[in-house]
């Protein structure tokens, strides 16, 4: 759990790499009983600068608590130096690319809705609004042009290609549900995989006309739920809602997303869909924090 409050005083006991030590980490924290909060600095105006010479971020906690802290991640260290299974695309199981490189472009194309261009040989398909190229022979997935919402990391890689892999020829129901009524999702989607809702949530919940703007700026369409809510398209057949509750003088921001019925007849595995939520919620972040910066210029 991840807590942003100012006192008692936070401070750094760990410099992280990756999204995916710092899941691990606060996992353990947690599961201790120790607050803990990530400053990221991937996402600011000089992330290159700062991810390049500070690291990816600082695990927090309070100060009263950071011996015990370190007690606690120092076991989880070597596991993670070792290397981990979410950090680079070339790192993705190679089955995934010989399945797609025997599958037949038209079937490929007619379960998922994209595109196969037959000069490049290469999938086209739009993430988002952001047109990406998927190619089975050179194995990348890259934005036609580049964008500056768009990450191009592992999860993307991982979620693209389980979705030309697996997607069915079935249309959206607009039947919206949560991760809770997925088989094994209320189990699933706790402790590593809870969705990255914090950074967000610090971002836009008190700036919900900020979010409802980066939400138009991916391709969201507006829809009548919470204070702000609209719908993105992340794949073809894979619509996602994101529902954002204001803060107040009584209650907390708060933000979640829904699913389309048919969301696992595309997707078929909780982690994928996992990583897919957390592709999309930098994207929401990126494209905020370049509203931010147009407004202050």
């Amino acid at each position: 759990m991840t807590t942003t409050e100012a006192s008692p005083p936070f401070v750094s006991i760990h410099t992280l790499t990756n999204r995916f030590e710092a899941d691990l980490l606060m996992d353990a924290l947690m599961r201790e009983g120790i607050p803990t909060m990530l400053r990221n600095f991937e996402e600011t105006p000089y992330n290159g600068l700062f991810v390049s010479q500070k690291g990816w971020g600082l695990l927090m906690v309070p100060e009263a608590q950071a011996e015990a802290g370190r007690q606690v991640i120092q076991p989880f260290l070597k596991t993670v130096q070792e290397g981990s299974p979410y950090v680079a695309p070339s790192e993705i199981d190679p089955r995934l690319w010989e399945r797609l490189r025997s599958a037949q472009p038209h079937t490929v194309c007619g379960h998922a809705g994209v595109n196969w261009n037959k000069d490049q040989r290469v999938y086209e398909l739009p993430f988002l609004n952001i047109p990406i190229v998927c190619s089975p022979q050179k194995e990348t997935i890259e934005a036609r042009e580049k964008d500056p919402y768009l990450r191009v990391d592992f999860e993307l890689y991982l979620a693209t290609l389980h979705y030309l892999l697996e997607a069915e020829s079935v249309e959206p129901t607009g039947i919206w549900i949560s991760e809770k009524d997925l088989p094994s999702g209320a189990f699933f989607f706790r402790g590593p995989h809870v969705f990255p809702f914090a950074p967000l949530l610090e971002q836009f919940g008190t700036a919900p006309e900020l979010f409802e703007a980066a939400g138009r700026l991916l391709g969201g369409t507006p829809v009548d739920m919470g204070d702000v809510a609209f719908q993105l398209h992340a794949y073809p057949r894979v619509p996602l809602l994101f529902v954002l509750w204001k803060s107040d003088e009584e209650f907390e921001a708060a933000m979640h997303v829904r699913f389309d019925e048919t969301v696992l007849r595309h997707i078929t595995t909780l982690d994928t869909l996992w990583a897919l939520v957390n592709v999309v919620c930098r994207s929401l972040r990126l494209a905020g924090a370049r509203l931010s910066e147009e407004t202050q210029a």
